[in-house]
């Protein structure tokens, strides 16, 4: 059983993780903590990718020398030189440090029970497990790129008590409360990019930004078959700090690909499938390979209905408002998708006035 010690500690480590977030991908987050004598004298978080790891902030940090000290570390050190930075294991053992506190493995073949394996071998005390339930849920985006090489998808869903995503079809209802869209725009910035369809943005014509808090911009990905889209819209005006990356299907006019790269976007161009539709998992794989490990989808109809029954989600968070609409549009296409998926409810809260539910596979 973990000492209330070692929890302590750790759960520190975990809050100083999160300071990464949005900044780190497609690293994960890991925050260290170094303790002597029973007190904090060096902590460190990884920062932006490229950047130095957290174990290297921690030590270098360290009011006091660390030999003798114990580093808590919510990941699994890395023991690999596959990476920009050099790895933190040599630079730990070369340290002194007597004591390694760690929540979870990392699921990177290269480093999965190696890193320890050479803490242990150079009489390093080190014990695993400790809060790890809470790292893995902090790193659940980075644990399924890692292992799949597929980004985590969420579909963000706002609906009426009876299951409308609008009132009118075609036309824009706004349903989430205040509160609601602050925390969507928080998950904006936690997550590499957002993914809409063109006919979110013609009825919408969002910004897809974070300007509701302090944070930064995801890259914006438009799922436009046709290169239906032009200039007027909100989404290619603003001044954004990442770029709009467009989807179209097969080999489109050369023209209308130019009109776009003018609006600071990149079109990609994928080939159908049988239905003369997109395959989901095609634009998931072409999506990684620019290091997006992570998506929040956020419409329409249409897209949900895609991710759901080609069964590219991983999580689906459902804003529920305290209205009933009675006609419209339903989050679903029930008639025509393949819906037949089973999802586990997590987590039940409050969001202002809205009831925000969130599943899982």
């Amino acid at each position: 059983m973990a000492r209330a010690t070692d929890i302590k500690f750790m759960r520190r480590t975990l809050q100083l993780a999160q300071k990464g977030s949005g900044f780190v991908s497609s690293n994960p987050m890991v925050g260290a903590v170094i303790v002597k004598n029973g007190k904090v004298i060096g902590e460190g978080f990884h920062q932006r990718f490229g950047e130095a790891h957290a174990e290297i902030n921690a030590i270098e940090s360290a009011s006091q020398p660390v030999r003798g000290a114990t580093l808590y570390c919510n990941l699994e050190s890395c023991c690999h030189r596959n990476k920009k930075t050099p790895p933190c294991i040599p630079r730990i053992i070369r340290e002194g440090i007597k004591r390694v506190v760690i929540a979870s493995l990392d699921p990177n073949p290269e480093v999965n029970g190696k890193g320890v394996e050479f803490l242990r071998n150079a009489g390093i005390v080190v014990e695993t497990g400790i809060m790890q339930e809470e790292s893995d849920e902090l790193n659940r985006f980075f644990f399924k790129y890692i292992t799949t090489m597929l980004p985590y998808v969420t579909l963000k869903v706002a609906q009426s008590i009876d299951g409308k995503i609008t009132e009118k079809i075609g036309e824009q209802t706004w349903l989430s409360a205040k509160a609601s869209q602050l925390l969507v725009h928080k998950w904006r910035s936690a997550y590499d990019a957002v993914l809409i369809g063109a006919n979110t943005v013609k009825i919408d014509n969002p910004q897809l930004t974070v300007r509701y808090i302090v944070g930064r911009n995801p890259i914006r990905v438009v799922l436009d078959g046709n290169l239906t889209l032009n200039a007027k819209y909100r989404l290619f005006h603003a001044d954004y700090s990442s770029k709009t990356i467009v989807i179209s299907q097969g080999n489109q006019d050369k023209k209308r690909i130019k009109r776009y790269k003018g609006l600071n976007c990149e079109v990609i161009s994928i080939p159908g499938g049988s239905n003369n539709r997109i395959p989901i998992k095609d634009i998931l794989r072409v999506l990684v390979q620019k290091n997006i490990t992570s998506i929040l989808v956020e419409g329409g109809q249409q897209i949900f209905s895609q991710f759901i029954s080609q069964e590219c989600v991983d999580e689906i968070a459902v804003f529920i408002a305290p209205k009933i609409l009675g006609r419209g549009l339903s989050t679903f296409d029930l008639e025509n998708t393949d819906m037949g998926r089973d999802f586990k409810l997590i987590r039940y809260e409050e969001c202002g006035a809205d009831v925000l539910l969130t599943y899982r596979i």
